[in-house]
């Protein structure tokens, strides 16, 4: 290899570095980076230990987040997580334990072994999705973990 092409093969990869280090900042409406909060990064290591955050994305004051088993979280300006949702294989048991725990055992007593889609904090306490057969069932908690309203069919 002769010095001009090694020198070309330099510069290119030195490109390709520095291109990828400014693709990875992220940058809010106002042209201020953006740093992502750890808190996220270790409510998803510590939920779904083998899983990896594989693309986020700031939306009006809340930070949407994408994992690589398909579960979507999305967390509100106190860095809380207020949504979970997995349409493809359900949510982890680790993120249906987040629900009070009378919500919990109403679901293992009552629907075990259905796949849960979506758990929603509301005002009121919690919207939890099933995936049940013919139509998927919505129950609503109340934030104590009691029923507030059961599946209409």
């Amino acid at each position: 290899m002769n010095k001009l092409s090694l020198k070309l093969l330099l510069v290119g990869l030195g490109m390709m570095c520095i291109l990828s280090i400014f693709a990875a900042t992220a940058y809010d409406k106002n042209g201020n980076k953006e740093i992502f909060p750890k808190e996220i990064t270790t409510f998803v290591k510590d939920n779904l230990p083998n899983e990896k955050i594989v693309k986020y994305e700031y939306d009006d004051g809340k930070i949407k987040v994408k994992c690589s088993d398909w579960t979507k979280l999305t967390f509100n300006r106190n860095l809380e997580c207020i949504k979970m949702e997995n349409d493809k294989q359900g949510l982890a048991q680790t993120l249906v334990s987040h629900l009070p725990n009378p919500a919990v055992l109403y679901l293992k007593t009552n629907y075990n072994g259905v796949t849960i889609t979506e758990i929603e904090h509301k005002s009121y306490g919690y919207k939890v999705e099933l995936r049940t057969s013919p139509n998927d069932c919505e129950i609503l908690f109340n934030k104590d973990g009691s029923v507030k309203k059961e599946c209409d069919y």
